[in-house]
């Protein structure tokens, strides 16, 4: 499996930013890619609402596979500056489930300190799944990261190193059908 991915964020005014993405996701048998572009607006200083528009294209041998359009919706809610909720009810059409076309997601972060932060995040699409994780940030440049999932259930641990606008992440996570896979990514900040 090999995943990439880029994002460009940029700022309109005081309160709105425009972001576009793309990313790559697959092997030599399965693959899909996605491009997305979304502006979010600080409604009010606890109150952020996004719009998303978001393509998707699957890759596989099996003929039924087309590409979709998903369209996507996203309100995060700032109760203080510790705690972040944000939910997510994405609907879109999807050829390999006609019967679940929506996707509901509901994410918790919560920083009791500067260092500590945790995530719980749960999902409706064909089951209910739930993520959790944990980082501890060390002096501002190194990060430490654990985390599991369920459905299929996997553990993650891995490392954040950031320098001034350039940061790079690494992760590994161990999977029961693919077994221990690692991931990176390099973000350049503006």
């Amino acid at each position: 499996m090999a995943e990439k991915s880029i994002r460009i964020v940029w700022p309109t005014t005081k309160t709105g930013s425009w972001a576009v993405d793309y990313s790559h996701h697959g092997n030599l048998d399965y693959h899909e890619q996605q491009a997305a572009a979304c502006y979010a607006l600080q409604a009010t200083h606890w109150l952020i609402i996004g719009v998303e528009g978001r393509y998707l294209q699957l890759g596989t041998s099996d003929t039924r596979y087309q590409p979709q359009q998903w369209l996507a919706a996203a309100v995060r809610m700032h109760i203080s500056p510790s705690h972040t909720t944000t939910i997510d009810l994405i609907a879109g059409t999807r050829p390999w489930d006609q019967s679940h076309p929506y996707r509901l997601h509901l994410q918790t972060t919560y920083r009791p300190s500067t260092q500590w932060l945790t995530v719980v995040e749960v999902e409706s699409e064909d089951r209910l799944r739930m993520r959790m994780g944990m980082e501890y940030l060390h002096a501002d440049f190194l990060a430490l990261r654990a985390g599991l999932a369920t459905h299929p259930m996997t553990f993650t641990c891995g490392i954040g190193l950031r320098y001034q606008s350039l940061s790079f992440d690494l992760c590994i996570g161990s999977h029961p059908a693919l077994g221990l896979t690692p991931q990176t990514s390099l973000t350049l900040w503006f």
